[in-house]
């Protein structure tokens, strides 16, 4: 499952580049990142930079690479601006979206994620980001903190907790979604959370909540016995 987890995402591109043949190929780069190969998207990136610097798909590579959120989304916003017939568009649009509402700024996401289902209604996307948008005033809160999209057991008490399992990270919301379905089969207490990472939003799932590291170690044996995962005990954010 956790190889599975960029399918939609390459799917997308290997679509778009039969539309799009003028602009620069960043497949091969997108891949190494989905690999974990950071250093070799990076090097890649530098040839590209050197070739065509204002290329909108190689701006595009920059900005996934790019460690710094807030830099991150200046970039995508370039392309949004200067590049509208990118065809990276609709990602740049969902990769802002995802960042305004991981940190709470949940009216300024809501504008990114009208203007996907208003520029690109057909864009899988839209179905990556459907999640509730909170009635309320933007609330910042600061990166790394948990936005839940999963509501908690009824009658939870969530200060008796310090411990929680991580047990997956996906770019695609979807595949995360998809992985809890078949935790909840197994009566497993799970959550999916946004967390920004090396300019990329990954969508975290987290299994089950303890009060100590003993208590959870066996539900971590447990876990990745059965779906042959490699997950850790993480402290839960107060």
């Amino acid at each position: 499952m956790l190889r599975r987890k960029g399918f939609l995402f390459f799917i997308l591109i290997l679509i778009a580049s039969k539309t799009f043949s003028q602009e620069e190929d960043i497949i091969s780069s997108l891949q190494e990142i989905e690999k974990g190969n950071i250093k070799n998207a990076e090097n890649l990136l530098k040839d590209l930079k050197l070739k065509n610097p204002d290329d909108p798909s190689v701006i595009f590579l920059d900005a996934v690479l790019t460690k710094d959120g807030e830099e991150a989304v200046k970039k995508y916003n370039i392309l949004l601006e200067k590049f509208p017939g990118c065809k990276y568009i609709d990602a740049a649009l969902f990769r802002v979206f995802s960042y305004y509402y991981a940190l709470g700024y949940y009216k300024k996401a809501e504008t990114y994620l009208n203007r996907l289902k208003k520029d690109f209604p057909e864009s899988p996307y839209i179905a990556a980001a459907d999640r509730k948008i909170p009635d309320i005033e933007d609330a910042p809160v600061k990166p790394g903190i948990k936005t839940r999209l999963i509501e908690q057991p009824e009658n939870s008490v969530e200060k008796s907790y310090n411990f929680t399992i991580q047990a997956g990270a996906f770019l695609v919301v979807e595949n995360a979604k998809n992985f809890v379905d078949k935790l909840k089969k197994e009566s497993l207490y799970t959550e999916i959370s946004t967390k920004e990472i090396g300019g990329s939003i990954l969508n975290v799932v987290t299994v089950g909540r303890f009060e100590t590291e003993s208590e959870a170690r066996p539900v971590l044996n447990r876990l990745e016995k059965d779906f042959n995962l490699k997950g850790r005990i993480v402290p839960i954010p107060k």
